[in-house]
């Protein structure tokens, strides 16, 4: 039973939805009739409308056809299970939807980068287009994309017809896909996890974030603290950005920075609190594995765009206080926006970089993260993959990018000091150090927490311990900002009150 294409298992039992069936069936059936009716519609538009016989709606003609396949290959079968309550597929039906399955998706991507060179062509080289996209270049496209997906779909099926199936034969799914098959083989899968690791698969396509506790008490209560957090954040946040744009006395490039970092922040908090706040609610923590990336990437650049933002910051008080007579000229507004982009564009490469290798590893065993979002460290320590290279690298860039925000900061902060000391009026020492301390207490609040989880390459053995520091710096720092800035600052105070009194004054 070990060797060859033979299986105990005859037929399968797809677990699919097992509530609300009856509503499911609706809403599926009328997904897949427009799902139909579109796809068909366009094919034939495009087929009778001389004028639309073109490269690129060639190739949405075929890309409707692929859909109308693709979705044929999975919706029919799931609609009949929830309309009988009996999901059962045979061993040789389950293979060829997975065949079909594979076919299409993998054909679907290619087309998609097809059209997407189709329209750099027609943008970039459009004298050329005619030349490079003829007729027989469009035919050899299709073709090789679908050579492609049958390649693609005899590799994974071929790695799939080997494992023998003796034991349980639920499927954890509404279709037959290989992460919910694996676990259900009795042979040896690590050549398919091998086979799907190099296809971008992950055997693991979920993960359970283990949060900070399973007590019912303690969620709710966590969940009522967080939720006031997140809803000062949001609104602390977006009055900063309201404030800065109604009042023409703080569009300065001072506040230009600070309602960009009131913008990060509403990102930066959106990109962990919902997910957070929707975790407390539910009785099982599960993210996807694309979810789990995808939150990963956006918290990467967030994070890493308000390192060095802060740091521009603080290049601002050393230019404004060091050299006043040439702040005009050295912080102009273009000087400002480039320097805003710089930091996003940082942040992009940062998490590009950390996402990128983070997609090397694959994920086989325990799929509970020790953590309450997906964060590096703790998707390492369950990888099956050997994840010294994501670490070391997590430690190089991390660290490259602390080392130049942080020493920004102090020289600036340095020149600073040494600028304030030598002023012979105390009321200007005031005013100087006034104008600094908001911009410090937010880089102490952020930069303490963060340099605590990611000032060593591993922190396995510490994850209780950043699970509080991460708390620090995604939820309470961007809550924290706004407030800082406006209780200490007097520029804000003042603005505040000019807003109200206009506000006052036009209900007269």
């Amino acid at each position: 039973m070990t060797g060859g294409n033979h299986s105990g298992v005859t037929e399968f039992v797809l677990l699919g939805f097992t509530h609300l069936q009856e509503l499911l069936f609706i809403i599926f059936l009328l997904i897949y009739i427009t799902t139909l009716v579109g796809n068909l519609g366009m094919i034939v538009l495009i087929r009778t409308d001389p004028q639309l016989h073109t490269s690129m709606y060639f190739f949405l003609s075929h890309l409707s056809f692929l859909d109308i396949c693709y979705s044929s290959s999975v919706t029919p079968k799931l609609l009949s299970g929830l309309l009988t309550g009996r999901n059962v597929i045979s061993f040789n039906g389950c293979i060829t939807q997975f065949f079909f399955c594979m076919v299409f998706i993998t054909t679907d991507a290619i087309f998609l980068a097809i059209m997407a060179y189709d329209r750099y062509v027609a943008i970039r080289q459009p004298l050329h287009y005619v030349v490079v996209m003829s007729h027989r270049v469009r035919i050899r496209l299709v073709v090789g994309s679908y050579t492609a997906g049958g390649l693609n779909a005899l590799v994974h099926t071929a790695g799939l017809l080997r494992l023998s199936f003796c034991g349980p034969n639920v499927v954890n799914h509404f279709y037959c896909e290989i992460p919910p098959l694996l676990p259900l083989s009795c042979s040896e899968t690590q050549l398919n996890e091998v086979v799907m690791v190099l296809g971008n698969h992950t055997p693991n396509d979920e993960f359970v974030l283990s949060g900070f506790s399973e007590h019912r008490d303690v969620q709710a209560v966590l969940f009522m603290v967080f939720s006031v957090i997140y809803v000062v954040t949001l609104l602390g946040n977006l009055a900063m950005i309201v404030l800065i744009r109604l009042d023409s006395q703080l569009h300065t490039p001072m506040y230009f920075f600070l309602s960009s970092l009131s913008f990060l922040d509403v990102c930066y908090s959106s990109s962990i609190t919902p997910r957070l706040l929707s975790d407390l609610l539910a009785s099982r923590k599960v993210i996807s594995h694309s979810e789990c990336l995808a939150q990963f990437y956006f918290y990467a650049v967030f994070a890493t765009t308000e390192c060095y933002l802060l740091a521009v910051m603080a290049y601002d008080r050393y230019v404004a206080i060091c050299s006043p007579l040439l702040y005009v000229i050295s912080m102009s507004s273009r000087v400002c926006a480039w320097l805003v982009a710089g930091s996003y564009l940082a942040g992009v490469l940062n998490a590009t970089i950390h996402t990128g290798v983070a997609l090397r590893l694959s994920f086989c065993g325990s799929n509970v993260i020790n953590h309450f979002y997906c964060e590096g460290p703790p998707l390492y320590a369950i990888s099956c993959t050997d994840p010294t290279i994501n670490e070391v690298v997590m430690f190089v860039v991390v660290g490259f990018n602390l080392f130049v925000t942080s020493l920004t900061i102090l020289i600036s902060y340095t020149y600073i000091l040494a600028t304030v000391l030598r002023m012979p009026s105390a009321a200007s020492k005031r005013k100087a150090f006034s104008t600094c301390a908001s911009h410090l207490a937010a880089v102490t609040l952020f930069y303490g927490s963060a340099a605590s989880m990611y000032s060593r390459p591993s922190s396995r053995h510490s994850q209780d311990l950043d699970k509080v520091a991460s708390v620090f710096y995604t939820v309470v720092t961007p809550m924290l900002n706004p407030l800082i800035y406006s209780l200490r600052n007097k520029e804000v105070k003042d603005a505040l009150g000019r807003v109200m009194e206009r506000k006052r004054s036009s209900d007269r």
